[in-house]
């Protein structure tokens, strides 16, 4: 299947997904709007609110960032992916979809969330992705030590400072040599870019890359 028809199917469904206006009780561990500035605790503890599924519909990979990652997978030819923030399943779909012979680690912070990319997943026949609930920080170190190594991982939750550039840390010695690292919105926030700065700082790089203009994406060739 080419990139238009997966294009075409996935975001046809996404349309879909958006009349509904179910409210999905939420735990989100990540850092909100940029002007919530949430603390080191509230994030850890997890904030419980209420959004419709036509907003969380919105969120996620669409055309133009799935087309980053179609380019870069068919020179890359990903088997083990990783992705941290499975949302509704989107971009995991535009994965599995572009790498059906890879398989794909998902770790989603809210378990109606999780449930709901599952249930996508299953409507797109999608059957080489694993999503796992629970927070990053805790859900990374078993996982990686099972999975490793791998060939991409996706950073697309949590978009604080201090927590991309722990998961950068965490991540990198288990990607192997050639693989890739991509952060989705890096331009979201001061912190996001401040970020994507120092993690450029660290020279732990072959090449780096960034996508987009109004909409940023960083990517690393390790």
């Amino acid at each position: 299947m080419g990139f238009e028809e997966i294009t075409s199917k996935i975001e046809s469904y996404r349309e879909h997904l958006k009349q509904k206006t179910t409210l999905i009780e939420v735990i989100d561990y990540g850092a909100g709007k940029p002007e919530e500035k949430r603390t080191k605790e509230q994030m850890e503890a997890g904030v419980c609110v209420e959004v419709p599924l036509c907003e969380l519909a919105k969120i996620g990979v669409k055309r133009e960032k799935a087309e980053v990652i179609f380019e870069i997978f068919k020179s890359l030819l990903p088997q083990k992916i990783l992705e941290l923030g499975t949302c509704l399943g989107f971009s995991s779909s535009y994965m599995a979809s572009f790498a059906p012979n890879a398989q794909i680690w998902s770790i989603e912070g809210s378990p109606n969330v999780a449930q709901i990319a599952k249930e996508n997943h299953q409507h797109f026949a999608l059957k080489n992705i694993e999503v796992l609930v629970g927070r990053f920080d805790l859900m990374l170190p078993n996982l990686l030590e099972k999975i490793k190594p791998i060939d991409f991982a996706f950073i697309d939750g949590h978009h604080n400072k201090e927590a991309t550039i722990a998961y950068y840390k965490q991540i990198l010695p288990f990607v192997v040599g050639g693989g890739i690292m991509l952060f989705d919105d890096i331009a979201w926030s001061s912190g996001m870019q401040e970020a994507w700065r120092e993690i450029l700082e660290s020279h732990c790089y072959t090449k780096a890359q960034e996508f987009g203009e109004t909409w940023k994406m960083g990517a690393l060739w390790l």
